[in-house]
C-alpha cells in the first residue's frame, strides 16, 4: 500500500487535491481512500490530507503516521517537525518551491522533488479573490511525475470533470508534470536537472503590505485585517500608525486584503491580484 500525506494551509486546496488523487488512482485501477484533518483556524490554518493507494481493499482508516510520500504545499512547512515526522527512510518529498531540490539538502537522504506551483497557478489565472494562487492541480501534476501508480491521463480526466475552470486546471497539472525537478519516475525533469535559484519568500515577494499613501487616505484603523488574520501575523505600531506583517508566520492567504473595507492593503509588487 502507498501512503501520501499532504501538508498545507487552508486555501491551498490540499483536501480537494487528496480527493482528486484518490479518484485518479481508482481510475488507474487501484483501490484508494482519501480524508483530511483540519486545524482550528479558518483559511490559513494548517491542513493535513491523506491518500492511500493499494492493489487490495483499503481497510485502514486511521490518521497516517508513516507516509511513503510527503507533499508540502509551501516550503515554509519544511522546518516543521510535525510535518516531517514519520516519513519512511526511503520516503519521497515533493515541495512547492521555486528552488531546486539541492536547496533542501538538510532533509538528509530523502529524495526531494520541487515544483514552482505558485508561479504556474498565477500564470494560468488560478487564484482566490484575495490573490492567493490555487495550486492543488499543479501540485498533483508534479506528484504524478514522481508517483508511478497514477497515470497522468487519468489525473487529467478527473481534473477536467471535477474542477471549476477545467481547461486552466488541466493545463496547470500538465505543466506541473512537465516542470517537476528532482526524483522523477514518470514525467518531469530527471535527477540532476536544476531549477533557478530563488530566495526564500519574504514580505517583498507575495505578502500583503500597506501602501503608505493608501494608509493616509484610506485606512480607517478598523483593525479588520488584524481580526481576519488566521495566523496572528499582523501587528501595528501606534506612532505613526503602521501595519506590519510577520513573514515567518504569514501564510499569504490574502484574507486581510479581501476583508479590508477601504482597500488600504495590497500585495507587494502590485502584481498579485
Amino acid at each position: 500500500m502507498r501512503e501520501i500525506r499532504f501538508h498545507g494551509s487552508g486555501g491551498h486546496g490540499a483536501v480537494v487535491a487528496a480527493k482528486l488523487l484518490a479518484d485518479a488512482a481508482a481510475k488507474s485501477g487501484y483501490q484508494s481512500q482519501s480524508f483530511a484533518s483540519y486545524g482550528a483556524l479558518r483559511r490559513g490554518g494548517k491542513v493535513e490530507a491523506y491518500v492511500r493507494i493499494s492493489n487490495d481493499r483499503v481497510t485502514v482508516h486511521c490518521k497516517m503516521y508513516e507516509p511513503d510520500y510527503l507533499v508540502i504545499m509551501d516550503e515554509q512547512f519544511v522546518g516543521d517537525k510535525d510535518v516531517m515526522s514519520g516519513l519512511r527512510e526511503d520516503g519521497k518529498i515533493l515541495i512547492n518551491s521555486a528552488r531546486p531540490p539541492r536547496a533542501f539538502c538538510a532533509l538528509g537522504a530523502h529524495q526531494v522533488a520541487t515544483v514552482d506551483a505558485y508561479q504556474i497557478a498565477r500564470a494560468r489565472g488560478l487564484s482566490l479573490p484575495g490573490g492567493m494562487p490555487v495550486i492543488n492541480t499543479t501540485i498533483l501534476g508534479a506528484l504524478v511525475g514522481v508517483l508511478p501508480e497514477v497515470r497522468l491521463k487519468d489525473l487529467l480526466d478527473v481534473i477536467r470533470k471535477g474542477t471549476p475552470k477545467p481547461n486552466e486546471n488541466v493545463d496547470s497539472a500538465r505543466e506541473g508534470y512537465d516542470r517537476v525537478v528532482g526524483s522523477a519516475s514518470g514525467g518531469g525533469q530527471r535527477e540532476g536537472d536544476t531549477a533557478p535559484e530563488a530566495p526564500v519568500k519574504d514580505v517583498g515577494e507575495r505578502f500583503p503590505v500597506h501602501n503608505t499613501e493608501k494608509m493616509g487616505d484610506k485606512c480607517g484603523r478598523c483593525l479588520m485585517c488584524y481580526m481576519a488574520c488566521p495566523s496572528v501575523a499582523i501587528t501595528f505600531e501606534t506612532e505613526p500608525f503602521a501595519f506590519r506583517v510577520n513573514n515567518r508566520v504569514c501564510t499569504g492567504c490574502g484574507l486581510c486584503i479581501s476583508e479590508c473595507p477601504r482597500q488600504a492593503i495590497s500585495w507587494s509588487g502590485g502584481n498579485h491580484g
